[in-house]
């Protein structure tokens, strides 16, 4: 008489197949002998044992980053006066610190960063659309027309409101892929930098 019913030993070696879990792990969820797995196992090739331990790598990793992510749920709906200052850290990060005559500046190359920062400004100021401008940074090896779709879909910002790119050479022998340049958000009127810098450096004074 079998000692496991077939339904166990294709359960077990399902979940190595689909997951790549190591035969210690499936033990765990199975109750079964990693070294019985592994011998119903041995004719699948799934690997070497180096990518088993990658992915159950990569897996923890992953557990442990979505750890603590309840603690945003209350984020998903915000009020203005918590939009503002979420905004205000953004550009306390990555926004032009010197005090400007005319304009405010962010600048950064991550799309979602920026599609944010904007949604938040959009959510607690009353801002003139038309005051906006963007400015690229791209290599010489860069579909300018194509990128300029790219960032005016992601920024909600019409094309006719980026200004003429600067065009750069890429330096090194590594390439990051879907780069899209370096995109820097300006709008025409210095008094949301210092409504901006002042909510920041209240925010901080606070904390203190």
């Amino acid at each position: 008489m079998k000692k496991y019913q077939d339904e166990e030993i294709e359960k077990a070696k399902k979940l190595r197949n689909k997951h790549n879990y190591s035969f210690a792990t499936l033990q765990k969820i199975t109750g079964i002998p990693a070294t019985t797995i592994r011998n119903w196992c041995k004719d699948d090739f799934l690997g070497t044992r180096w990518d088993t331990l990658l992915i159950s790598n990569e897996r923890k990793r992953q557990k442990i980053k979505l750890s603590e992510i309840k603690s945003v749920n209350s984020f998903k709906r915000i009020n203005k006066k918590t939009a503002k200052i979420l905004a205000a850290i953004l550009y306390w990060c990555e926004g032009s610190k010197y005090p400007s005559t005319n304009k405010m500046d962010l600048t950064n190359s991550d799309p979602k960063l920026l599609k944010i920062f904007l949604k938040l400004l959009r959510t607690s100021f009353n801002l003139d659309e038309s005051k906006f401008r963007v400015k690229l940074q791209i290599h010489d090896t860069h579909d300018f027309e194509k990128i300029k779709k790219y960032w005016s879909k992601i920024l909600s910002i019409p094309q006719s409101q980026f200004m003429k790119p600067t065009i750069t050479k890429p330096t090194g022998r590594k390439h990051r892929k879907e780069y899209f340049g370096t995109c820097t958000v300006r709008y025409h009127d210095y008094k949301l930098q210092l409504k901006l810098i002042g909510i920041y450096e209240e925010f901080a004074k606070n904390l203190l």
